[in-house]
């Protein structure tokens, strides 16, 4: 009986072991659950509502440097050390796309959708972008862009607004107006004009969407680069001579990061500045010695005031590693992520723009404290580009920075370093 007794408990005790198994998704982002910014909280949210829905999966976040979340993840998955779920940008997306790190998304995502949920979907460019030989190799996030932003407490003072920076040249004047010595000491307390041109630690500046403008894109057939010519050697150029020349924008920009700079901003040393719009809430949540209702939104600068210019579609991306053991737990999280409900939360209180039609029709996406929100889709919907998802074009932008700390410390002109530029963007695809 003891025996009986004894087999009986440990079945019982298998039964339930088997029956509490969990599955842990591991996950690399830039967000972290534990923190309280918009996305973080978004992010939190998401986590709590999928594992309330799924109480044999956890998803565990392990934080990581934004900059470097698609090299660790091909390079994790060579290792066999990937993560089940990684981040990837889509400055970074060509690492991924032509690795075979990225698990097909489509059978274990794409394919479980109903009609009624892909209809949602405002717009299928991302998903294209990603898909390879018919595999979706990583499914869009958050679409995010680049945008103008500006303080109107200090364009008002200078008798300017927003229609005075619609082209670059109205930029240059405008910043002259808004660089000032506001104490009389003899010394520059707030420049017009904010960039990060460190070649680390990188972000979009001015040069890259003149540069676009100027030649009608970043890339060609095949991904061949399009940026030994002199319209880039003139975006290069108008750069340098915003800190040689018109002094709007101090000289250790070229060793400042993005970050930095859009903290400088934050603390009100610059007027204006290129920013990923994704920044906004936290900028206004941050500001420091201005009130946060002062914070604008204008489109990238034209060449001509009656057009803006290029708004680059960049934004995050879900990728699950194809040699995990847990890629249909995955598959499901990374689905749950998507759809319209954690749409909803990555709008409020995540701050980014509507990606399904019924997210944007919410009654609260026509507040005015919504309203840049809806500036930036329109930003997106009138000039948004995209470019092609196997393009490498993430450390382009750092070429571009580099290039800039050549000719503001004259060791060579533009012509050279954008040539530079085109051979090592060329070298990268």
């Amino acid at each position: 009986m003891r025996i009986k007794t004894l087999l009986a408990a440990v079945a019982a005790c298998a039964v339930a072991g088997s029956a509490g198994a969990e599955t842990t998704l591991t996950m690399w982002t830039f967000l972290d659950p534990a923190k309280e910014g918009g996305r973080d909280v978004a992010l939190r949210q998401i986590i709590e509502h999928f594992e309330a829905a799924n109480p044999d999966i956890r998803v565990k976040v392990e934080p990581q440097v934004w900059t470097t979340l698609a090299e660790k993840f091909v390079l994790g998955h060579g290792a066999g050390s990937a993560p089940d779920i990684g981040w990837v940008n889509a400055e970074n997306l060509g690492l991924v796309l032509n690795s075979e790190a990225a698990a097909d998304l489509k059978p274990i995502v794409v394919d479980t959708w109903s009609p009624e949920r892909v209809s949602d979907i405002v717009s299928r460019s991302l998903l294209d972008a990603v898909t390879v030989d018919g595999h979706v190799l990583a499914m869009p996030i958050m679409p995010i862009t680049w945008v103008m932003m500006y303080r109107k407490d200090l364009f008002d003072k200078a008798g300017l607004d927003e229609s005075a920076i619609t082209t670059w040249d109205g930029v240059t004047e405008a910043a002259k107006k808004l660089t000032l010595d506001t104490d009389g000491d003899g010394k520059i307390d707030v420049y017009g004009l904010g960039m990060g041109l460190a070649s680390e630690r990188y972000s979009a500046t001015p040069a890259l969407f003149a540069a676009i403008q100027a030649n009608g894109g970043l890339f060609g057939e095949g991904c061949e680069p399009l940026l030994d010519n002199a319209g880039t050697a003139a975006a290069i150029d108008m750069q340098a001579r915003w800190i040689n020349d018109d002094k709007i924008t101090p000289k250790e920009a070229i060793a400042m990061t993005s970050d930095d700079a859009i903290e400088q901003f934050t603390a009100g040393r610059y007027a204006m500045q290129i920013i990923a719009s994704s920044r906004f809430e936290r900028i206004q949540s941050e500001a420091v010695g201005w009130a946060p209702e002062n914070l604008g939104i204008a489109p990238i600068p034209g060449e001509a005031a009656d057009k803006i210019g290029p708004h680059l579609v960049t934004g995050w991306f879900a990728v699950v590693d194809d040699a995990s053991d847990n890629r249909e737990a995955a598959g499901k999280f990374v689905s749950f992520m998507v759809d319209a409900d954690s749409a909803a939360l990555w709008n409020i209180p995540g701050g980014q723009i509507p990606t399904m039609r019924s997210v944007a029709a919410r009654p609260e996406m026509s507040e005015a404290k919504y309203a840049h929100l809806s500036k930036v889709a329109g930003f997106m919907a009138n000039s948004g580009e995209l470019l092609p998802g196997a393009c490498n074009w993430a450390r382009t932008l750092a070429d571009f920075n580099l290039a800039t700390q050549k000719v503001v410390l004259g060791q060579e002109d533009a012509t050279a370093a954008v040539a530079e530029m085109q051979e090592a963007t060329a070298e990268r695809q």
